[in-house]
């Protein structure tokens, strides 16, 4: 009787011990937040979206017109900061938004009617710069001052003309 009133206790305390370490275990930790920040991670963005010439992809009884890749220069124009696929695939008919640090940079695309092109470009944190290249007559001219219009030779509007921050060259 006795080893079976041990055996029994054995059964029952058992999980009794086991669920306090359960509850121990599962306890709240924390709180994570996020990495601590460093000056490298406090420099300005801003966006970068070039609506380059496009390319006709036949798949079978549809047609895709994805953007042709570009280059993006320091502002001296000298050094590649990157090269943009500007479409995931054939598929693809977005061009890729591209997050840029603050600054000028120049711009080595494809135009639609011109084609290789070089345009300067500033990027403003926070703020999205479009460039456009393509002549498809979506590009809509806003009223408004039309001298602050960048255009090509072919008078097609390629954006709204901007004005370099102070050291920097348009």
């Amino acid at each position: 009787m006795k080893n079976r009133l041990a055996a029994w206790l054995v059964v029952a305390i058992v999980p009794l011990l086991a669920s306090c370490t359960t509850a121990k275990d599962s306890a709240v930790l924390g709180p994570v937040g996020p990495q601590p920040v460093t000056a490298d991670v406090l420099t300005p963005q801003g966006y970068l979206k070039v609506f380059t010439a496009t390319e006709d992809h036949n798949d079978g009884d549809t047609h895709y017109f994805p953007h042709t890749s570009y280059t993006i220069y320091s502002d001296d124009g000298k050094t590649v900061v990157k090269k943009v696929p500007n479409a995931i695939g054939v598929h693809d008919e977005d061009p890729s938004l591209v997050q840029l640090s603050a600054g000028t940079y120049v711009v080595r695309a494809k135009a639609e009617n011109s084609g290789m092109v070089k345009i300067a470009v500033i990027i403003k944190p926070g703020q999205l710069t479009k460039v456009n290249l393509e002549h498809d007559g979506k590009y809509r001219i806003p009223p408004g001052n039309t001298a602050d219009l960048v255009r090509l030779p072919n008078g097609q509007v390629v954006g709204w003309r901007a004005t370099a921050a102070a050291g920097q060259s348009p």
